[in-house]
């Protein structure tokens, strides 16, 4: 690996990377029926097994259920910026979704924002790591949440440098979520949408056309229509992938049949992301190998990738 190139991960969310002892250790301290179990590793990280993405993504959403208090919340924040220093990281950006938290602690949304902002800045300034914050809106709890969430989101618009639209989103079309997302675009943030990972390229073209979307989180799928990844490459639109991920979600075949081939031939800008480090089991410099003795890529194709991602940043730093 070319330990010059920057390491930058735009997508990656902090429910996803709580550390595997911090989630065991609060739920034995609390009673959780997760340390009760005989394998409790297993609920918590991926393999190849799963059958899609919603099975993946139960493995980040019962880490969310443990962590039932606002210092919880804190700690693995913080957490989280440690580990991207550690793995040598230039900067970072890290989502997470304030009201699924809060739907599923019952804790208070905006204390949740308060408590991981205050603990992610606390980190970034002592690691003299950047770190900008991304709120998520979730697909699954429907249109009227999604207004919910976003007008939350809002009320702390300074802690965020954009919003995503994540979830179920085979079920959950863009198009119930425009009106949420015109008020984000108009309070000045900017828009990154999961699309294109559990279906086609239509959902990756609402993405954009509807939502407002400059970049696309993973987005792969988008190499089966030729016109949209012309589209993609014309005008910009940085996808987020995740070559460990989307294998293990299904979104792609296979490390060496990845999607992200088609697109770097096509021009569509691509950057290199973790998404979720626990549950994948990953870290952006493995990710970085990977794409070199995995999937195939050239030195200089995986250059291109890590200077893309640094230009796609939604911060400056």
């Amino acid at each position: 690996m070319t330990t010059e190139l920057p390491l930058v991960d735009l997508h990656r969310h902090l429910e996803g990377s709580i550390r595997t002892s911090t989630v065991l250790g609060i739920a034995a301290r609390t009673g959780h029926e997760l340390a009760g179990r005989t394998t409790p590793r297993t609920a918590l990280v991926a393999d190849r097994s799963q059958s899609g993405l919603l099975q993946y993504l139960d493995k980040v959403d019962l880490a969310i259920g443990v962590l039932t208090g606002l210092d919880d919340w804190s700690r693995a924040a913080g957490e989280a910026v440690d580990d991207a220093y550690d793995d040598g990281l230039d900067y970072l950006e890290l989502r997470y979704c304030p009201g699924i938290i809060a739907h599923e602690t019952g804790l208070a949304a905006e204390a949740v924002i308060d408590a991981v902002s205050d603990a992610v800045h606390e980190r970034s300034q002592r690691r003299g790591l950047p770190v900008g914050l991304i709120g998520i809106v979730v697909r699954h709890l429907g249109a009227d949440s999604a207004e919910r969430q976003m007008s939350t989101l809002l009320s702390r618009r300074d802690t965020f440098c954009a919003v995503d639209l994540a979830g179920d989103e085979a079920n959950f079309p863009a198009q119930l979520f425009t009106d949420a997302f015109q008020k984000a675009r108009d309070a000045g943030l900017h828009v990154t949408i999961h699309a294109g990972e559990a279906a086609g390229p239509e959902s990756v073209w609402d993405a954009v056309r509807q939502l407002g979307a400059e970049r696309i989180g993973h987005g792969v799928r988008a190499a089966e229509d030729p016109r949209l990844m012309d589209w993609l490459a014309e005008h910009g639109v940085t996808l987020e992938v995740s070559l460990t991920s989307n294998t293990q979600t299904g979104a792609a075949p296979s490390f060496a049949d990845h999607q992200i081939h088609q697109l770097l031939n096509a021009g569509v800008p691509v950057s290199l992301n973790t998404d979720n480090p626990r549950v994948s089991n990953v870290r952006l410099s493995q990710e970085h190998r990977t794409a070199l003795t995995e999937v195939g890529l050239t030195p200089d194709q995986l250059a291109t990738v890590a200077h893309q991602s640094l230009a796609a940043a939604f911060t400056h730093h």
